[in-house]
């Protein structure tokens, strides 16, 4: 984390994503050269737990984004392009991007996976039967990409 207020470019981004995904959650942390990025995290719960957790970093130009490998424990400042499976069909990878512009992409991509993924987002309404396959193929295919890093 970082002591720096957010930079004009990270709060036109976040104040627009947040408007448009209730619940998103924001996260400022700085590169080891003083660069400043974000993470935007978007908590999916089960059965009043996180179950997972879906990231997207901006730097003023760049979006980047996944799943969580650790639900933002050891992967909160480390930037996605080093933690996250950022492909298809759950990874986003934009380049050249400006604030508003990028807000628009994440926040379609964050209600995409939400519908697509069954995840309930809302503490206490309930599962469905596929989110605890989901969370297992998830779970098993961060575990391989974090092999084949190591």
């Amino acid at each position: 984390m970082r002591d720096l207020d957010p930079t004009p470019d990270e709060e036109a981004f976040f104040t627009s994503l947040s408007a448009r995904v209730p619940g998103v959650d924001d996260w400022y942390h700085c590169d080891e050269d003083g660069t400043p990025w974000m993470v935007a995290s978007l908590d999916f719960i089960t059965d009043n737990f996180i179950a997972a957790v879906l990231r997207v970093d901006y730097d003023g130009q760049h979006l980047r984004g996944g799943w969580s490998p650790a639900c933002l424990n050891w992967d909160d400042g480390v930037r996605a392009a080093d933690s996250v499976d950022t492909s298809p069909p759950d990874g986003l990878i934009v380049d050249n991007v400006a604030p508003l512009r990028a807000a628009d992409i994440a926040a379609e991509w964050f209600i995409d996976i939400r519908e697509r993924t069954q995840f309930v987002h809302v503490p206490g309404s309930g599962a469905r039967k596929s989110t605890k396959s989901r969370i297992h193929a998830l779970t098993h295919k961060w575990v391989e990409m974090l092999r084949r890093k190591h």
